[in-house]
């Protein structure tokens, strides 16, 4: 099956609009790294709080409506 001219040229435009709209924040994102020096990666993660649950629920069947 032959594929038309115009339509293979279409194809082709689109795949390329593809690829820069899916490879741009990617790009800007690293753009923006290399601009600032900031890299995130390099951090350490945040310690996890121990926080108390303030759900203090008045009947012991867990929450059931059974």
């Amino acid at each position: 099956m032959k594929i038309e001219p115009e339509v293979k040229k279409q194809i082709t435009r689109n795949v390329i609009l593809s690829l820069f709209i899916y490879l741009l924040p990617i790009v800007l994102m690293f753009l923006t790294f290399l601009i600032t020096g900031d890299r995130p990666w390099e951090k350490k993660a945040h310690k996890t709080e121990n926080v108390k649950s303030t759900n203090n629920k008045i009947n012991s069947n867990n929450g059931s409506n059974d």
